[in-house]
């Protein structure tokens, strides 16, 4: 008589597995990045021995349409104290057309070029001159318009109030700006446009680096405050791997939600300065804009 062989069984985990453990990161996004109570996150932070963590916060231009493996350059400057008693960030913005020297070259550039040539660490020595911002920013976290856009995306849009009409069109570009003025809800493709506008093609309406830069710190704080809303938790797993899939950095994932939580609490300033007639340079008094640094890391 033949036995039938008996069938080795194991465990059942894959589906019931996997839900588990995406329901465990769905509910640990939702204690860290908005609970802001939880024993892991007062026990200790994340950035120790001073009284704010310095993080440089870069955002990349788009690319022209037909050339897309051509360099970037920086968009977005800000220089970002994270207050280690979480009581919330400062940030310091920098005009993207600032004049400056950048190391080891013998004329003047826009400061925004010093991505484009050396990436993050020539931004970061740029920065660190003792003339400019002296600045030592050993944390940074780098975006695209990719990131803005599929995160906005990801959180459900964001409510901003748009302060003029913006009517821009670039082919060469692939930019393409129509928004009215008003407060309403911005998808990501037009939260990009929000950010990049500077001016309409037929008159009626301009802003500059420090405007932009305005809209830049606005834009940031809406897309918390969306993410924090009942709607953007059911979103933050997907939120999440937006974030992750165009961002460079070299902060770790304790330190970005540290980081995130911050933001609950912002203080923002710009460097000042202003252009020059008949010149596309933002001339900016340095000197304040180490006194506001100096200011926000104390």
């Amino acid at each position: 008589m033949t036995t039938k062989p008996q069938r080795k069984r194991h465990p059942r985990r894959s589906c019931l597995g996997c839900l588990g453990r995406l329901f465990l990161l769905f509910l640990l996004f939702i204690v860290l990045l908005v609970g802001g109570g939880l024993v892991w996150y007062y026990s200790s932070p994340p950035f120790r021995g001073q009284a704010a963590a310095p993080v440089l916060l870069v955002g990349l231009d788009e690319p022209p349409k037909f050339h897309r493996a051509g360099p970037r350059r920086s968009d977005t400057i800000i220089l970002c104290a994270v207050r280690t008693d979480r009581s919330g960030a400062t940030l310091i913005s920098v005009p993207r057309d600032a004049r400056v020297r950048l190391p080891r070259r013998r004329y003047s550039n826009k400061i925004n070029a010093a991505y484009a040539i050396g990436k993050i660490a020539l931004l970061k020595e740029t920065l660190a001159d003792p003339d400019i911002m002296n600045a030592d920013l050993p944390y940074h976290l780098v975006m695209d318009s990719r990131t803005v856009r599929e995160v906005v995306d990801a959180v459900g849009g964001v409510v901003v109030n748009v302060p003029v009409d913006m009517d821009y069109d670039d082919n060469w570009g692939d930019l393409h700006i129509h928004l009215k003025a008003g407060k309403q809800r911005l998808n990501g493709e037009q939260a990009v446009g929000y950010l990049r506008w500077r001016k309409n093609k037929k008159g009626g309406g301009s802003s500059d680096d420090f405007h932009r830069a305005d809209r830049q710190r606005y834009l940031l704080a809406a897309i918390v405050q969306q993410a924090r809303t009942p709607a953007g938790l059911l979103r933050v797993p997907a939120t999440y791997r937006a974030f992750h899939k165009y961002t460079y950095t070299n902060l770790t994932t304790r330190q970005l939600i540290f980081l995130a939580l911050a933001f609950r609490n912002i203080r923002s300033d710009a460097v000042p300065g202003d252009t020059r007639r008949g010149s596309s340079y933002v001339e900016c008094d340095w000197y304040a804009g180490r006194q506001l640094w100096q200011a926000a890391m104390q």
